[in-house]
């Protein structure tokens, strides 16, 4: 009997997040599962955290659904000295490290060091190098304007991080303002603020990322989650590329 709600910008699937975790508790809650927590975790209002088959939170996590619901996917891990705060969504097999809240991850994504990722929307075979962090809070505390369609719209919302496409990846010490984009299969340099805007498969100012490079890459990623990259993924992603230039 739920209503289906119309998404027009990014950003509002964050604001809607703790609405749709919360529509979806009752069917999560009747899945059987088994997973592993260590000891030393600490789970701060356990009745809104759920986890899912397979998965496994190290020593010294904190785990905060004081605000929201937490959802840990299938498989995710979740590493020594981890702060999750929700509303926040993790989807399987993800790694996860450092300070992540508000945000939703989708599935085979990495970020298993530290850095802080906010109020974000990050897409499926990401890889977050060690370090990199996003800002989803303004100096002025004014709320946060995101390029869209190349035109500045302001969100209305104060707190707003950054939307990453699949196939993204950063180096260590990114550092990602309020309200960036970052393109498909885009390579971010570590070590500086990235620009408010990384195109599809961006490799830097002057070079696109090679579609055979991109690919390559792709399919060592996937082979690390044991997922075999087959010839109608191989095809899909070559016209994702085609689409892009």
């Amino acid at each position: 009997n739920l209503k289906a709600k119309t998404v027009k910008f990014p950003w509002e699937l964050i604001v809607n997040l703790a609405a749709g975790l919360a529509a979806d508790w009752p069917a999560l809650k009747m899945k059987k599962r088994k997973y592993q927590v260590h000891k030393s975790t600490v789970l701060l209002n356990k009745q809104q955290i759920y986890f899912d088959d397979g998965v496994e939170i190290e020593a010294g996590a904190v785990i905060d659904a004081r605000h929201g619901p937490v959802y840990i996917g299938r498989g995710t891990i979740i590493r020594p000295l981890t702060y999750l705060k929700g509303p926040l969504s993790i989807g399987p097999l993800c790694r996860i490290g450092g300070e992540v809240g508000e945000s939703i991850f989708h599935g085979y994504t990495n970020k298993q060091h530290y850095g802080f990722i906010g109020h974000a929307y990050v897409g499926e075979w990401v890889n977050l190098g060690a370090g990199t962090t996003n800002s989803d809070l303004k100096n002025n505390y004014g709320t946060v304007k995101v390029q869209i369609d190349g035109k500045l719209v302001d969100s209305q919302e104060q707190f707003v991080g950054c939307f990453i496409g699949d196939h993204a990846k950063t180096g260590i010490g990114a550092l990602i303002n309020t309200g960036t984009l970052i393109g498909v299969g885009a390579n971010v340099m570590g070590g500086k603020p990235t620009p408010k805007i990384v195109p599809d498969f961006y490799w830097d100012e002057k070079t696109k990322y090679r579609a055979e490079d991109f690919i390559k890459t792709a399919k060592l990623m996937m082979a690390r989650r044991g997922i075999a990259i087959d010839q109608a993924e191989t095809d899909k992603l070559r016209k994702v590329y085609k689409l892009a230039a």
